[in-house]
């Protein structure tokens, strides 16, 4: 199992591999606000809360996988 600090580099990563434009579609997908995920890309969040981590987690997880196959 990840650690935590593992599980938040990995979103923060992902967060700041998608452009702006992009993380308006990933607010979508995951129902994460843009604004939330603005905080995440600028460092203004280090810390988010379950309820971001999860399906941030969920959605990118899903995303590696597909790159994978």
């Amino acid at each position: 199992m990840l650690a935590v600090m593992d599980i938040l580099q990995f979103i923060k990563t992902n967060v700041d591999r998608h452009s702006y434009k992009q993380l308006e579609s990933v607010a979508v997908s995951t129902g994460v606000p843009y604004g939330t995920l603005m905080k995440i890309k600028t460092g203004e969040t280090d810390n988010p809360r379950i309820k971001t981590v999860q399906p941030l987690l969920d959605f990118f997880s899903r995303k590696k996988k597909r790159v994978a196959a």
